[in-house]
């Protein structure tokens, strides 16, 4: 592949010096993996500048480089300057790969809760009627059946598109992927058409990187550009003005205002959500077993999502009734002791609410929340989820979750800032507070074990240690451990 042919659609070109008969073995953004040939794209960000690696990259054999500044090299290097690094290192990388999400049908989910599993759950409509999938997203990217490791809930555009490469070779038709804000405003799925993009709900997250829920919005916005249909939560204030902000045919989705999908008749119980979904003037009974007032939204979305794709109802109801659950998602950890023990993702202030008022729906006794806030992120959520859990939880364990380079005790000292009353205690050590929690539950008590869900990690300063929520309440549970009498909720 010849460099002069990139040249011609590279978005915001502004100079090009060197030679243009370049070859193009590879596309990289990271100088350490340069090779002979490769075209290194230098990308600025939050904490290093890759104009800064530009010369290493030379050394390890790269021809050609894609950066914003103005800068100069021998004759030998191409040096391409854009506007914007990160929307050409999109371009390069699905041009080298020969653009193989043109051959993809996509279906973007983004919002603040809910991606993961909406996405799961059209998977499934999709598997239900026979089509071979694909699926990208915060737990794992998935080839069929394959299951491949994942680091960020929407890769970055070289992945991406190796990714979309490997799924055509598989034979994938479809692609469902959670479309996360941070992707979307550092142009990681830039140039990707979507056949649709759903929209689940916008809340509190992300702030530290946004700075506003404006620009958190305007983030999510980008995905509906890059749409040709959408499905939407009518029921989201900021859904509501999405729906008027977009130019594309939408279905609406919701429970309390008129939509095109409504759910009537929400019964709830421990094995699931049951209602009557009411489309085109038809009623359909509709359950999926998973409980809360979300797994209705989740489900609405998904059923829309399908319809938006041309598929019948019948089938996808099926689907939603036969889904398994997703991991660490409103997870069960089955045990002989009498007491309901959930391991939840819930790391936001609308995530944990929602968890702990479907809980008190079928808890007979007392609810125990295990929780912390990740350290490096949004601070200002800390007191909140702290009022949101001894609020609704009949008592609290505050640790740690993910400190990174903060200090866990800081942290646990601002989330309790936000506490009321005195049904809490704080355990820095997140092994102890989970055994701790288990260890006063007593016949008929729900343990919330909350914020980490299905990873298995810790990052403790610059380490990722293995640790895993389920791990350590199961080895309690099935292991033995007694009543901590010095404990007294």
């Amino acid at each position: 592949m010849n460099i002069c042919e990139l040249i011609k659609i590279l978005p915001g070109l502004i100079s090009v010096e060197g030679p243009l008969d370049v070859k193009v073995n590879s596309v990289v953004d990271d100088s350490r993996c340069a090779k002979n040939g490769a075209l290194f794209v230098a990308v600025t960000g939050e904490n290093f500048d890759g104009h800064d690696f530009i010369h290493d990259a030379i050394k390890f054999g790269a021809k050609a480089v894609i950066g914003e500044k103005s800068l100069h090299f021998t004759n030998d290097i191409t040096y391409i300057r854009v506007k914007n690094s990160r929307k050409a290192l999109a371009k390069s990388s699905a041009w080298f790969y020969g653009f193989p999400a043109d051959k993809l049908k996509l279906i973007g989910v983004t919002g603040t809760s809910g991606k993961t599993t909406t996405t799961y759950l059209i998977r499934a409509m999709l598997n239900e009627v026979g089509a071979r999938s694909g699926l990208i997203g915060t737990i794992a990217n998935v080839i069929n059946d394959k299951q491949l490791p994942t680091s960020f809930t929407t890769p970055g555009a070289l992945e991406l598109n190796q990714l979309f490469l490997q799924m055509l070779e598989h034979n994938v038709d479809y692609v469902v992927m959670e479309v996360s804000s941070h992707s979307l405003k550092l142009h990681r799925v830039e140039g990707l058409q979507f056949q649709v993009g759903v929209f689940t709900n916008l809340t509190r997250d992300h702030l530290d990187f946004h700075k506003s829920f404006e620009d958190y919005f305007s983030s999510k916005q980008k995905l509906f550009q890059q749409s040709k249909r959408a499905v939407i939560n009518i029921d989201d204030d900021s859904g509501k003005k999405l729906l008027d902000a977009i130019n594309v045919p939408a279905l609406t989705f919701g429970i309390e205002n008129s939509a095109d999908l409504i759910a009537q008749n929400v019964r709830q119980s421990s094995k699931g959500v049951f209602y009557d979904l009411i489309y085109k003037d038809k009623k359909y009974s509709v359950s999926y077993g998973v409980p809360g007032l979300f797994s209705v939204y989740n489900s609405l979305a998904a059923l829309a999502a399908g319809i938006s794709l041309g598929f019948a109802m019948d089938s996808l109801i099926k689907a939603l009734q036969n889904v398994e659950g997703v991991p660490g998602r409103f997870e069960l950890i089955k045990n002989d002791r009498g007491i309901i023990v959930i391991v939840d993702y819930a790391h936001k202030p609308d995530g944990l609410k929602n968890v702990l008022y479907t809980m008190r729906e079928f808890s007979k006794g007392r609810i125990i929340t295990v929780f912390g806030c990740g350290g490096d992120r949004d601070r200002g959520k800390r007191p909140i989820m702290g009022k949101i859990s001894t609020e609704l939880s009949d008592f609290t364990i505050i640790t740690s979750d993910n400190p990174r380079g903060e200090d866990p005790e800081a942290i646990i000292r601002e989330i309790e800032k936000g506490a009321v009353g005195k049904n809490y205690m704080k355990i820095p050590d997140r092994q102890e507070a989970i055994k701790a929690a288990l260890s006063i539950a007593k016949k008929g008590d729900a343990v919330l074990i909350a914020g980490k869900g299905h990873e298995t990690y810790q990052i403790i300063g610059d380490k990722k240690i293995h640790f895993d929520d389920r791990e350590i309440a199961k080895e309690f549970l099935y292991g033995g451990g007694a009543s901590d009498e010095n404990i007294k909720p």
